[in-house]
């Protein structure tokens, strides 16, 4: 069973997904890394200037269809990257994993203000979405991406106030079969 953590930037999709696959006995991946090991480039800012978003969006909906395609053992968590839901062919993807029953979507949802405060002076490797500062967009993304991610999820969970021990626990106990 694959697991797909999707959520804003800041929202602990890699925090919560490496605590839950431990806990879960599984195989944490986050997408964003192995996308990024794609390329030449270091960082995604640095990916994202040479290439442009719309090379990493066709890697990222490529990275995902393969981790999509394989049977995992028991778990794997798989953190996407904040816009990975927004990729039509990523969406196609989930779903079909979704209807085969190889894989479950939480949403991890948080208030702006809380990731806000938690990205402020954490955006070095984070490119800007919208042209704004990334602190700044969040809320603009978030009423782009939020009927998607909603759409997807088989679970919300919100994170807002919740520690990442603590999310984990409880996510372990929404997918575990």
């Amino acid at each position: 069973m694959h697991v797909l953590l999707m959520g804003l930037r800041g929202s602990g999709k890699t925090t919560v997904g490496g605590l839950l696959a431990r806990q879960l006995g599984g195989e944490f991946i986050d997408l964003d890394d192995r996308v990024l090991a794609t390329f030449a480039e270091t960082t995604v800012a640095d990916a994202w200037s040479a290439h442009g978003e719309q090379v990493w969006r066709a890697a990222e909906a490529r990275v995902l269809h393969e981790l999509l395609s394989r049977t995992a053992a028991r778990y794997s968590v798989i953190a996407l990257g904040g816009g990975t839901p927004m990729i039509e062919s990523a969406r196609r993807d989930i779903q079909a994993a979704r209807t085969a029953g190889t894989a479950t979507v939480v949403y991890l949802r948080c208030v702006v203000e809380e990731l806000e405060r938690r990205l402020a002076g954490q955006t070095d490797d984070r490119p800007s979405l919208t042209g704004a500062d990334p602190v700044g967009e969040t809320a603009a993304v978030m009423t782009e991406r939020e009927p998607v991610y909603r759409n997807l999820a088989d679970h919300e969970y919100d994170v807002s106030t919740t520690s990442p021990q603590q999310a984990a626990v409880s996510l372990r106990q929404l997918v575990e079969v």
